[in-house]
């Protein structure tokens, strides 16, 4: 009994890959990507580690049961397929649904900003709210705005390899300041936040920056640089 109960321990404790030909592998998984899955070969966990492309995958079931079915179109990255979009957003969104962007920004002046956004799929997030600080260049006069975003959106194109376009539009509140020698001043504005650029891998984005205030008609236009966690 002793024997059947380690063997079935150590049968329970090994990952099974399934290739496209049929073939089956006990192995450990060691690490799943958008492209690829690399692993040790059970028998010999201490030995080398191998790469298995997804597109030659159907599937990895788990040693707790668990089951990660590798489909034709996320398995389609690895080639740059058309299907790439659902492997991006497998790989780098849907795991972790919330995404944090911090962004600097340098043209007219320069500012810091931040952003809270939910994925919802490869081709719209909705940005939950955020806050940028722009200051301008103008001397002597000071100048600058804070935004806050209190409603937004981002789109993104369909992805080529770990790159892709997006836009996004933000909706909130300006609080603009400016001082001219000793005279200062206040003003309270709707702000628009518009965005345009690329998104490189799943860490870093570059972009052009518009903000726009009304009812003074102010315009702020800046590069954006971004990391994204």
């Amino acid at each position: 009994m002793a024997v059947l109960a380690a063997s079935s321990l150590s049968v329970n404790a090994q990952d099974i890959l399934v290739r496209r030909g049929g073939d089956v592998e006990n192995v450990k998984v060691l690490e799943v990507t958008p492209t690829e899955v690399k692993y040790k070969k059970f028998n010999n966990q201490e030995g080398p580690t191998f790469t298995e492309r997804r597109s030659n995958l159907i599937s990895v079931k788990y040693e707790n049961g668990e089951v990660q079915k590798f489909s034709d179109s996320a398995a389609g990255i690895s080639a740059g397929g058309g299907g790439s979009d659902y492997a991006y957003y497998e790989g780098y969104g849907k795991e972790k649904k919330f995404v944090n962007e911090l962004s600097f920004y340098i043209g007219d002046g320069w500012g810091l900003g931040w952003q809270l956004r939910k994925v919802f799929n490869p081709y719209i997030a909705w940005n939950i709210i955020g806050v940028s600080y722009m200051s301008g260049f103008h001397s002597p006069e000071e100048s600058g705005v804070v935004n806050f975003k209190l409603l937004g959106a981002r789109g993104y194109t369909p992805s080529w390899k770990w790159i892709r376009g997006y836009a996004d539009l933000n909706l909130g509140y300006t609080l603009g300041y400016y001082k001219v020698y000793k005279s200062t001043g206040t003003s309270h504005n709707f702000g628009l936040d518009f965005s345009v650029g690329i998104q490189l891998h799943k860490r870093f984005a570059i972009g052009y920056n518009l903000n726009f205030t009304a009812p003074d008609q102010a315009k702020t236009h800046m590069a954006r640089l971004s990391l994204l966690f």
